[in-house]
């Protein structure tokens, strides 16, 4: 499975051997004269990671070196990698109901909710009106036509469901789709649905339905739901450094080891 790299409705995909990402602190820490340690929170941890493409060729090198190089603009870029198609598209702050991702007017951000066996959610939204669908933020996840979605989350309320909405590289909605999988009145209950993105749509948003309380939504690139995890997520991204080291030169093409940095921003 490639990661993919690139703009909504243009993402290119890129087979890397190897990636490690790293998060940035979420700590600044200063020393007092008393020797006291103080740590003041950031708000955003952004992140980056290094990847090899091992030993390949020109060839399959050539669209990551043609974004460096320029060809697609100077971003920023949808950043999807191989482990959040499986575990989590949406960005950590969506995945984990920051309340800086509120789209909707009315919810608000809460405290704990009780998963059940699951655990606990640290964080939740709550909708006064559950008549009026709303939002898990705004930030839209990168789909490919004809590849299935499933979106999920733990929701409260009877009747309680998810919908997604499908979107064209424009931004512009094209069709909503509602899952037929239904929550509890007071309980939390893991609600999902699956659905394959229109021939045009280039991304996603997941909202609830029915529903007075949401935590820890999800959607992946899968036929069946996955383990819930924290969104790996990336849509805005830049290729900060790109290393190409030519070890091999044929007629037609040349074998080399490629290794470049992609790097959040915004």
């Amino acid at each position: 499975m490639p990661a993919y790299l690139g703009n909504f409705g243009a993402l290119i995909a890129i087979e890397c051997e190897t990636a490690t990402v790293e998060a940035a602190t979420g700590y600044t820490f200063e020393t007092s004269l008393e020797g006291r340690r103080r740590a003041q929170s950031r708000r955003r941890r952004p992140r980056s990671w290094e990847l090899d493409m091992g030993l390949s060729s020109s060839t399959e090198t050539a669209n990551v070196r043609a974004l460096d190089a320029g060809e697609f603009g100077i971003g920023p870029f949808v950043w999807c990698t191989e482990e959040a198609q499986v575990t989590n598209m949406l960005t950590p702050e969506q995945s984990t109901c920051d309340p800086s991702t509120i789209f909707t007017s009315g919810v608000t951000g809460t405290g704990p909710l009780d998963l059940g066996a699951d655990g606990k959610a640290g964080r939740t939204f709550t909708n006064p009106v559950p008549a009026t669908p709303f939002y898990f933020g705004s930030t839209k996840v990168a789909v490919l036509p004809g590849v299935q979605v499933t979106a999920s989350a733990y929701l409260v309320g009877a009747g309680a469901q998810i919908r997604i909405g499908f979107y064209d590289a424009a931004g512009t909605l094209i069709s909503t789709t509602t899952g037929t999988g239904t929550g509890i009145a007071g309980v939390a209950t893991r609600v999902k649905h699956s659905a394959v993105p229109p021939s045009n749509a280039a991304s996603a948003l997941v909202l609830a339905v029915n529903a007075t309380i949401g935590a820890r939504p999800a959607l992946t690139w899968t036929t069946a739901i996955a383990a819930w995890a924290p969104g790996g997520g990336c849509p805005k991204a830049v290729v900060s450094k790109l290393e190409n080291s030519a070890r091999l030169l044929g007629n037609t093409q040349s074998y080399g080891q490629v290794k470049f940095t992609v790097t959040e921003v915004g």
